[in-house]
C-alpha cells in the first residue's frame, strides 16, 4: 500500500505550504534588533580656536597735550649752584608758564613748544668784583621728542633740543636797559639739554598706557552670551599681546595693538571668569597685526524634532521596488543616535512589515545649508533579515531615497547664532572701553550627536575690534 506521504500530490502541497509559510514569517516581517543607542558626548565642547582681536587706537594731539600738561607742571627745572658748569655764575629756576604744545608730527617723533617763565641770578665783574644781578624774563623753548612704548607699557621719550624763542627778553638797567639775552641765551644753550631731560623724567614718571590695556584685557576676558535660549557663550581666552609702532596721520596718532587668544564657545551656565587682572603681558613690537576672529556657532536640533521634520516628509508616503512588483508605506519615523552614526528608525507596512534601521553620517550641507546624512546603509542586522526575507529591498533604492530626501535645515538657527554674536561683539564693556565685530563668513565643520540633540557646528570668521575711548 503507497503512503501518502509520499505522493506527488502531497509533496507538491507540503512543498506549496512550507514555501508560503516561510514567505508569511520571514519574507513578511522585518523585526531586526535595533542598533544599540549611545553618544559620545553628552554636550558639545568645541575645539579652542586662536583668533587675533586688534585694539587701534587714535589718539588726538591734542589728548597727548592735556596728559603732557597735566604731567608737566609748575617748576620744571632748577639750578641753584654759580659755581657749576665750569663756574658759570649763573642760578635759575623754570616754570611752565603756559600750555606745552605740539607743532608737528612725523610718525614717532614731535616737535613742542614749552612756554616758560624764568628767574635767574647772573653774576657779571671784573677784577675779581662780581655783583650778581636777578633777571626774569619769558621764552619758548623747542624741543624734538621721539615716543616710544617700552615692553612693560610705560612711556618713554627721547627729547632734544630744537631752539628757543624769546617773549620777553632779559635786560639789566644801569641807569639805562643793559641787554642780557646773548649772554642768557648762551646759558639757555647750555642746560637746553638738561630741560630736555627734566621732561623725560616727568614723563617716564607719569605717563602710561597700561591702565588702558589692562581694561581692554579684562575686557575681552569676559565670556559673551549669544543665545539664551540655548544657552550658548563665547568665551575668549587672551594669550598675548603686540602693537605695531606709531604713525601719526594729521593731528591724531594711530596705532593698532593685537591680542592673540582662544576663542571657545560652550553651552550652559555662564562660564568660569577669571578674577580680573592687574597685570598684562610684555609688548611685542610687530609689523603687522592680523584680524583674523574666529568663534565656533552652534545650531541645535532636538532629535524629537528631527524626528517630527522626518514625519513630515516620509509618513504616508509609498514606495515601489523591481517595477511595482513590492510596495511598502513608512508609518512612523524615529531618530537617534548611536555613536558617530543617525539612526533613522522606520516602521514600514505593504509587501514588507515591521521596521527597518537605516544608519548614516550626519554632516553639515553648505549649498542644501542642512544637516544631511552620508555614506547611508541599512544597519548590519537589518541587511541579516533583508537578505532572508526581502533582498529586493537591499537594492538601496530606499536608502538613496532618504539620504537625498532627509535633512533638517538649521539656516535660521545659524543665522540667528550670528547675529547674537555680533550683537554680544558690539557691547560696551565698561564706559569707554567698546567691543566692536562683525562675522563675514561662516563655514561648516563638524556635526555632533548628543542624547537630546543633533548639534551642528560651523566656523564663523570676521573680525573683533576692542575701543578704547579717551586714551
Amino acid at each position: 500500500m503507497k503512503s501518502n506521504l509520499a505522493s506527488p500530490k502531497f509533496i507538491a502541497i507540503a512543498f506549496f505550504t512550507t514555501f508560503f509559510t516561510s514567505f508569511y514569517a520571514i519574507g513578511q516581517k522585518s523585526n531586526p534588533e535595533a542598533p544599540v543607542e549611545n553618544y559620545l558626548q553628552d554636550t558639545v565642547l568645541v575645539q579652542k580656536i586662536p583668533s587675533n582681536i586688534s585694539i587701534p587706537f587714535d589718539i588726538a594731539m591734542s589728548d597727548i597735550e592735556k596728559q603732557i600738561n597735566a604731567t608737566v607742571t609748575g617748576l620744571i627745572y632748577e639750578d641753584n649752584s654759580y659755581t657749576d658748569d665750569n663756574n658759570d655764575n649763573f642760578k635759575c629756576k623754570v616754570w611752565k608758564k603756559s600750555n606745552i604744545l605740539i607743532t608737528a608730527a612725523t610718525n614717532d617723533v614731535f616737535d613742542f613748544t614749552v612756554p616758560i617763565k624764568v628767574w635767574a641770578e647772573k653774576g657779571i665783574g671784573a677784577f675779581g668784583i662780581m655783583k650778581y644781578i636777578p633777571l626774569e624774563f619769558e621764552m619758548n623753548l623747542k624741543f624734538s621728542t621721539r615716543f616710544t612704548i617700552k615692553p612693560d607699557w610705560s612711556v618713554q621719550t627721547f627729547t632734544t633740543p630744537n631752539g628757543y624763542e624769546w617773549i620777553t627778553k632779559p635786560k639789566v638797567n644801569v641807569g639805562f636797559d643793559v641787554p642780557l639775552d646773548f649772554i642768557v641765551g648762551k646759558i639757555i644753550d647750555n642746560n637746553h639739554t638738561k630741560f630736555a631731560k627734566s621732561l623725560d623724567d616727568a614723563v617716564a614718571k607719569n605717563m602710561t598706557i597700561k591702565p588702558y590695556v589692562i581694561q581692554a584685557w579684562n575686557a575681552a576676558m569676559q565670556p559673551y552670551l549669544v543665545s539664551e535660549e540655548y544657552h550658548t557663550w563665547v568665551k575668549i581666552t587672551p594669550l598675548e599681546i603686540s602693537m605695531v609702532p606709531l604713525r601719526t596721520v594729521g593731528r591724531n596718532i594711530k596705532s593698532v595693538i593685537g591680542i592673540k587668544a582662544y576663542t571657545e564657545t560652550l553651552t550652559g551656565d555662564r562660564p568660569f571668569t577669571p578674577f580680573s587682572v592687574s597685570s598684562v603681558p610684555n609688548l611685542k613690537i610687530v609689523t603687522g597685526i592680523p584680524n583674523d576672529f574666529q568663534v565656533g556657532l552652534m545650531s541645535d536640533v532636538l532629535f524629537t524634532e528631527a524626528a517630527a521634520q522626518a514625519k513630515k516628509m516620509f509618513v504616508g508616503q509609498t514606495y515601489d521596488f523591481q517595477e511595482g512588483k513590492y510596495k511598502i508605506e513608512i508609518t512612523d519615523i524615529d531618530i537617534y543616535g548611536s555613536n558617530e552614526f543617525l539612526v533613522i528608525k522606520a516602521d514600514i507596512k505593504g509587501s514588507l512589515k515591521g521596521a527597518v534601521y537605516i544608519k548614516g553620517i550626519p554632516v553639515y550641507d553648505p549649498v542644501k545649508k542642512k544637516i544631511v546624512l552620508s555614506n547611508s546603509q541599512f544597519d548590519i542586522k537589518t541587511k541579516n533579515i533583508l537578505a532572508k526575507a526581502a533582498a529586493w529591498l537591499l537594492e538601496g533604492k530606499l536608502v538613496k531615497m532618504i539620504e537625498d530626501e532627509y535633512g533638517l535645515p538649521v539656516d535660521e538657527l545659524i543665522t540667528y547664532a550670528k547675529q547674537n554674536i555680533e550683537t554680544a561683539m558690539n557691547t560696551e564693556f565698561k564706559k569707554g572701553v567698546k567691543l566692536s565685530g562683525k562675522i563675514d563668513a561662516v563655514q561648516p565643520d563638524k556635526v555632533y550627536l548628543t542624547p537630546t540633540s543633533i548639534v551642528a557646528l560651523v566656523m564663523a570668521k570676521g573680525k573683533v575690534e576692542v575701543k578704547v575711548e579717551g586714551l
